[in-house]
């Protein structure tokens, strides 16, 4: 999943013409649907150093949205999409074909998913395809029916505590004056498997109500998650909330997550609180706190360690930043997958977990509070055409009950995790091309010291050339 650019329409053609025009018949008929192409393409060279934070060891395989690339070395992820819609009165379809790969010769002008591995490593990115697909039918005024597998999400304007994805989905969706709401049905999982039509599943049963009061937006949610593969009930219900006080935006959420994992119960909660005043056009500072409850004692019978459906902490509204090192794959030390602030995987990829990206949260994670710094804003004086975004996050981990000190053996691991120091530079070449640098690091503190036994900072490096059309 990734943020999408605006595109601009290069060329419209008509649904009869293009099929006609194939078989080399006639006019279009009147019943003819007007389709618009668009598309990107992003080109990112990218560099990683330390992602286990150990100058002194050879990095192993990490993850990011191209596929398997190294934790420590240069690669080149490549993100090309096409897209088409067509929309009448009551209705719209819109697809998007997409290929994100990590350039190399047997992913660009040939492939090995034929045989899904090469030298024992499968190709984890993915071929021209449909990535997502929105179809769309008002039913009456108030009330859309909506299926597909777009971006959903149920939190991504406060913390991304909860939800966020390009999922398969079917539900409803309305408007009526100052009051919004959207229904779905998000079968994550739907596996076929002999001896059982249900192993493997995993089904999310969401609602949310906007209602806008005044200059603020209040949303209470609630979702049900039926994880039949954790063999975990979880309902999750909460509120979030942005708007305006004066001169500054404010934007909050508060979860909660109460239900069984296997025979244990579960209790946790999320929230998160940010205020930005935009002073002018090239100031705009912010602080923001995120924090997901840990787990203080694995042994016992109690689910303590916050699992959200899926973290979306990138693509948050105040904290995001697409390419950010929070945001990667850090499964050493820290325990955060690809897109998450939070350490959900610390302790073991669905030891008594419930969800997270992957189904790979586990339920006896530490958690984390996060306090962030920022500001962005344009850079006028420099370049009509330059803008930033520099933030800085000092995290600590709420419980370390579960974490192994290897620097002390049987000492108890310190609570702070480190801190990461983001800065993106973008500059617009004109509407249809554009250039941005990120350059971003964790530096390690005691509590990542004490599990790795190390204290070397990880790195990204990455530039990011963008096309929209």
């Amino acid at each position: 999943m990734s943020k999408s650019t605006k595109p601009v329409s290069f060329k419209k053609l008509t649904l009869a013409t293009a099929i006609l025009a194939s078989l080399g018949l006639g006019a279009a008929q009147s019943n003819a649907a007007e389709i618009e192409f668009f598309g990107t393409a992003k080109i990112k060279p990218t560099y990683y150093s330390n992602f286990d934070f150990d100058d002194q060891k050879e990095d192993g395989a990490t993850l990011n949205e191209g596929g398997l690339v190294s934790g420590n070395g240069a690669n080149t992820r490549a993100e090309t999409r096409l897209g088409w819609k067509a929309a009448g009165d009551d209705w719209s379809v819109k697809m998007i074909a997409e290929a994100d790969q990590i350039l190399t010769k047997d992913n660009v002008d040939r492939s090995f998913y034929t045989t899904a591995e090469k030298n024992g490593l499968p190709n984890a990115g993915g071929e021209f395809g449909i990535e997502r697909a929105e179809f769309l039918y008002s039913l009456a005024p108030a009330v859309q029916l909506q299926a597909g597998w777009d971006i959903r999400y149920l939190d991504l304007q406060s913390g991304g505590l909860l939800y966020g994805d390009d999922h398969p989905f079917v539900g409803l969706r309305g408007k009526n004056n100052d009051t919004s709401y959207e229904v779905l049905y998000i079968p994550i999982n739907n596996r076929v498997n002999t001896g059982s039509s249900e192993a493997g599943d995993w089904r999310v049963y969401s609602a949310k109500v906007s209602q806008k009061v005044a200059e603020w937006t209040l949303s209470p949610i609630l979702a049900y998650s039926d994880n039949v593969d954790r063999n975990a009930d979880v309902t999750y219900f909460g509120l979030e909330g942005f708007g305006k006080i004066g001169g500054a935006n404010l934007s909050f959420e508060v979860i909660g997550a109460d239900g069984t994992v296997g025979e244990r119960d579960l209790s946790s909660a999320a929230a998160y609180a940010g205020i930005e005043l935009p002073v002018n056009d090239s100031f705009s500072p912010y602080v923001a706190v995120r924090y997901t409850q840990g787990d203080s004692d694995a042994t016992d019978n109690k689910v303590e360690g916050f699992n959200g459906i899926t973290d979306i902490g990138r693509f948050s509204g105040l904290m995001g930043m697409d390419g950010n090192i929070l945001g990667e794959n850090l499964s050493t030390g820290y325990g955060a997958t690809l897109y998450a602030y939070a350490p959900e995987r610390t302790g073991g990829a669905g030891v008594q977990g419930y969800g997270g990206i992957g189904n790979g949260a586990s339920g006896i994670n530490p958690g984390s509070r996060i306090f962030a710094l920022g500001t962005k804003g344009a850079l006028a004086n420099v370049s009509p055409n330059l803008s930033y975004k520099a933030q800085l996050f000092m995290i600590w981990f709420d419980e370390t009950g579960n974490l192994i000190n290897a620097k002390n053996p049987g000492q108890k691991v310190d609570d702070y995790a480190g801190t990461t120091v983001d800065l993106q530079l973008k500059y617009a070449f004109n509407q249809n091309f554009s250039m941005d640098y990120i350059l971003s690091t964790f530096v390690p503190g005691d509590g990542i010291q004490d599990q790795t036994n190390s204290n070397d900072s990880a790195y990204v490096n990455t530039l990011s050339m963008n096309w929209a059309y």
